[in-house]
C-alpha cells in the first residue's frame, strides 16, 4: 500500500497567516496538493497534518484519508501522519506549502523506491553559485556540479523512514527533512526530478509569484 502525508499544519508564524487555507486565484493553496494526489492512482490512502484548531476544516478528496494534529516540529507532525499509515510499504511526505508539485514528481519518487532505493527526493540542480558563509565572512565557494536544491515530495520506503524518526525522537535529533534522517541511518537515497517552479510559498511576496505562474498556466 501507498500512503501520502500531506502536511499542512503551518502556524503562518513567517508568512503572517495560515497560508495553507489562503486562496489564490479562487483555490485554497492546501486544495493545489489535494487535486494531484488525487489524480495519483497509485495512491491508496492520505493523512492531512492539520493545526489542532483546524481539524475540522473542509478536505475534499475522493480517496479514503484521516485528519490528524500537527506537531511543534515539522519533523514531530511528520511522525503524527506515520503512525496512521500503519499498513504502508511506500509514503510520500509533502508540503502543501508548495502548490506547484507535479504528478510526475509523485510517480518518478514511486518509481525509484519500487526499484529499491531506500527513498527518492524530489531535487534539481543548482542554477547559482553557492558560498558557505560564516559571520558575514565568505569561508568557501561550493562546487555547485554536486549541490541541489529539495524540495518536497520525498517519498520514502515506510518502515525505513518509521525507524529513522523513532530513532531520531529517541536521540532529540530535528532535521529540516525527512531524507536528512534517512541519510543518518545510512539508507540509500536517490534524485527525483524537480523544478524551480516547485517553489514554497514561505512570504506574502510569494502568493503574486504563485499568481502569476497560475495565469501564465491558464493564458
Amino acid at each position: 500500500m501507498i500512503g501520502c502525508i500531506l502536511l499542512a499544519a503551518g502556524s503562518g508564524s513567517r508568512f503572517g497567516s495560515k497560508k495553507q487555507f489562503m486562496s489564490i486565484k479562487g483555490k485554497r493553496i492546501i486544495d493545489f496538493s489535494l487535486e494531484v494526489v488525487e489524480s495519483i492512482d497509485e495512491i491508496d490512502e492520505v493523512v492531512i497534518v492539520l493545526p489542532k484548531e483546524d481539524l475540522d476544516v473542509p478536505i475534499k478528496i475522493d480517496k479514503p484519508f484521516k485528519k490528524v494534529c500537527g506537531g511543534k516540529e515539522r519533523q514531530y507532525s511528520v511522525y503524527n501522519g506515520l503512525l496512521q499509515l500503519e499498513r504502508c510499504d511506500i509514503v510520500i511526505i509533502h508540503d502543501t506549502a508548495r502548490p506547484f508539485a507535479t504528478k510526475k514528481m509523485f510517480l518518478d519518487g514511486i518509481q525509484n523506491v519500487k526499484f529499491g532505493w531506500d527513498g527518492s527526493i524530489t531535487a534539481y540542480k543548482s542554477r547559482d553559485t553557492i558560498k558557505e558563509v560564516c559571520d558575514k565572512k565568505v569561508i568557501k565557494t561550493l562546487n555547485r556540479d554536486f549541490i541541489y536544491i529539495v524540495q518536497t515530495p520525498q517519498t520514502f520506503d515506510y518502515k525505513k523512514l518509521l525507524y529513522s524518526h523513532q530513532k531520531a525522537l529517541s536521540e532529540n535529533f530535528l532535521a529540516t527533512d525527512d531524507s536528512a534522517l534517512m541519510e543518518k541511518e545510512g539508507f540509500k537515497i536517490t534524485v527525483n526530478e524537480g523544478s524551480f517552479l516547485n517553489f514554497k510559498i514561505t512570504y506574502p511576496q510569494d502568493i503574486k509569484l504563485a499568481e502569476a505562474l497560475i495565469s501564465m498556466q491558464q493564458g
